[in-house]
């Protein structure tokens, strides 16, 4: 096969670009993983704080920050790597842009208290380095011999098409960390083959950044490294290689040493030493032998489990076993490389306890099994070139319909919030006394397993689009003080809250009657309070009803023809009683419909506020409930994960159910994704049709 080494002229930068912009395209616009968070708050503290202490703010029922550890100061650290953070800080910058704007200050009390430009921005990060990722692998192809158009195709194709792909979206650390190693692997071998030591600081730089990105786990890729560089010597004499060896490490070791210095640096300040990582314990429960059991079930989950099988996230890999007579003598370091990092992490994963009898193998609810994704840059390096060497038979009815299957297992895990495939799930279930979590039987068990679980929640959610987006020919919103749809049979009821706020944003003057019905629902048989509640229309009482518990009773009101232009109608709803606080968890009242002109209006749209500091500085938004009655951090935040919940998760889909973030920007902002995508994607196409 033709050998092109060297790319066209400005092609990595236009596959770059139209990688990370399509990754950027898919984007949820919100940080979804707890480590996330954990990585961005402390990008935050070193911006703003010049610190990595983890915030202290405290609320009444817990706060955020679960994974801490206290530091040798008697403070409160992350057991994180730096390496994310500091890929995160772009994020802040941004977020500082918009603060600076609104002249408001940080949200001291982060991630509850929250606003959405740095976790826009934040959930864009992984784009950057699925970009860099799918760069590395065409880099890597071209260096093996494939030619450039196959390397392109390749390299896009083996990301979409594997368990990385959903990483590119998650704001978890595990991208970043493989991407850098395979550009340790990449220029390991430049320097080998090339014979030009420079490769090898390149090598050292790369293997710098795994070591800081994520935690003590940088340590199961040295048998890998190791098994490399030793294999593309693979011939020579020992005494050959004892010189270029040691003047390999000792150039290896400057590119390591400013990264082995800040982390170093890093770690002491946090726990008084480089040895301390805040891992101390599963570091030396590694290096124990453990029970049989662990070792079956953690083998198990990660190879064979409907839910984290790497094979079913990854099916390409299964190429590997299928047509291993036809792997190439040329491709064998590469081989070795990948099986021996994918071993180690085999083993040290999938024996690994979090606590008594806490196995740790599925990675929680993350999508695939999140802890090998590490090892898939390298295999899947190794499954590239060996599809280039199949026929043609081969590919159509083996590599095709498995890239296919890897594609629509990633998709599902992208579409929609990979976190609510255990909706409805208990957290525990108990056999002979022994606690199962739902990450471990929700992965083993396959009626829950995730590709199940999760196309279903994907038809329902198709199923239910039109209601979602249907705001009829007043274009009804239930814009403040509304709980989630709550579907009831063919129904949809909507819970009023104290003060609730409807919006009509289409021809408000032809509006001449209003009928809403009202249902006080009972929820424990002991409550029976009766409710109020009245509707207004610029601040004038128009209709009010008393309801009793278990009763339902109809608001009316009726206007001449442009008498009153009702564009906001507010309802306040109370019970009578002196303990309304409390009877919120016996009693419920619920929005049952709402009729205009004597029509029935869809109440299943989802609209609320963000309630965003910069927002409401900029553009001088007020708030009728949440952020004005309703301020407690806890609320606010169940109330965004109605969103976040029951749309689909992209970052353009999801802002747009905020009324008061400026849908200009958003437009704007996906307008030059958009450009950046379809711009690049020209460039490189024409280069593949132009070059072989």
């Amino acid at each position: 096969m033709i050998n092109h080494a060297q790319p066209p002229k400005n092609f990595l930068m236009m596959l770059f670009l139209f990688a990370a912009s399509l990754f950027m395209l898919i984007s949820s616009g919100f940080v979804d993983s707890q480590d996330g968070f954990q990585y961005l708050t402390i990008a935050r503290r070193m911006y703003y704080d010049q610190t990595f202490e983890m915030p202290t703010a405290l609320f009444p029922d817990g706060n955020l920050h679960m994974s801490l550890v206290k530091g040798s100061d008697e403070k409160v650290y992350s057991p994180t790597g730096l390496g994310y953070s500091l890929s995160l800080i772009p994020a802040v910058i941004v977020e500082d842009l918009f603060l600076s704007a609104a002249d408001t200050p940080p949200l001291a009390a982060f991630p509850l208290q929250n606003d959405w430009p740095v976790l826009l921005f934040a959930s864009m990060t992984n784009a950057f380095w699925g970009g860099l990722l799918v760069v590395g692998l065409y880099r890597f192809l071209m260096e093996l011999g494939v030619s450039h158009k196959a390397s392109a195709v390749l390299s896009l194709a083996l990301v979409v098409s594997s368990n990385l792909l959903p990483y590119t979206k998650h704001t978890f650390a595990q991208l970043m960390f493989a991407t850098c190693l395979l550009y340790a692997f990449l220029y390991i071998r430049k320097s080998v083959i090339g014979q030009q030591k420079k490769y090898m600081i390149l090598a050292g730089i790369w293997f710098g950044l795994v070591m800081i990105s994520y935690n003590p786990t940088f340590l199961f890729t040295l048998p890998g490294l190791g098994v490399y560089y030793l294999a593309l010597q693979w011939g020579k004499s020992l005494r050959s290689r004892i010189g270029p060896f040691i003047t390999d490490i000792l150039y290896a070791g400057i590119g390591v040493l400013p990264f082995g210095v800040l982390y170093w640096w890093f770690n002491s300040v946090r726990f008084g030493g480089v040895g301390e990582a805040g891992y101390s314990g599963g570091v030396a429960q590694g290096l124990s032998f453990p029970p049989i059991y662990v070792i079956i079930e953690g083998f198990w989950g990660l190879l064979l489990s409907p839910g984290k099988s790497i094979f079913l996230h990854s099916p390409l890999l299964l190429l590997l076993l299928i047509f291993w007579f036809k792997i190439p003598k040329k491709i064998i370091p590469e081989l070795w490389a990948g099986a021996v990092t994918f071993a180690v992490y085999l083993w040290f994963i999938g024996t690994l306890l979090g606590g008594p009898d806490y196995l740790v193998w599925h990675g929680e609810s993350s999508w695939g099994p999140r802890y090998l994704v590490p090892t898939l840059p390298v295999l899947l390096v190794v499954v590239g070139y060996l599809i280039t060497h199949l026929k043609e038979s081969e590919r159509r009815f083996v590599v095709y319909p498995l890239a296919t299957i890897g594609f629509g297992i990633a998709m599902l895990g992208i579409v929609l919030p990979y976190q609510i495939r255990f909706a409805g799930l208990q957290t525990d279930a108990f056999i002979n006394g022994r606690n199962f979590n739902v990450y471990e039987y929700g992965n083993e068990i396959p009626r829950y397993a995730p590709f199940f679980k999760q196309s279903k929640q994907t038809a329902r959610r198709l199923i239910d689009l039109p209601q979602l987006y249907d705001r009829g020919e007043y274009g009804l919103k239930l814009r403040d003080g509304f709980g989630e749809p709550y579907h009831v049979g063919d129904a949809t009821w909507r819970g009023v809250l104290d003060r609730a706020e409807i919006a009509f944003t289409n021809n408000p003057q032809h509006i001449r009657s209003l009928e809403l019905d009202v249902f006080n629902y009972q929820i424990v048989p002991e409550s029976s309070q009766s409710a109020r509640v009245s509707v207004l229309i610029d601040e004038m009482e128009v209709a009010t009803a008393t309801i009793a518990a278990n009763t339902q009773e109809t608001l009316r009101f009726e206007s001449e023809a442009g008498e009153v232009s009702p564009f906001l109608i507010h309802l306040m709803s109370g019970f009578e009683s002196s303990g309304s606080a409390e009877l919120k968890k016996r009693q419920v009242i619920f929005l049952q419909d709402l009729r205009v002109n004597s029509s029935s209006q869809n109440i299943a749209s989802i609209d609320y506020p963000y309630v965003s500091p910069v927002s409401k500085e900029l553009y001088d938004t007020n708030y009728y409930y949440w952020g004005e009655f309703e301020t407690d951090p806890w609320s606010l935040w169940h109330m965004h994960s109605i969103v976040f919940e029951q749309t689909f998760d992209f970052w353009w889909i999801k802002l747009r159910h905020y009324w008061d973030i400026p849908q200009d920007f958003v437009t704007a902002l996906l307008v030059t994704n958009l450009a950046v995508l379809s711009g690049s994607g020209v460039l490189v196409a024409r280069s593949l049709i132009n070059r072989p």
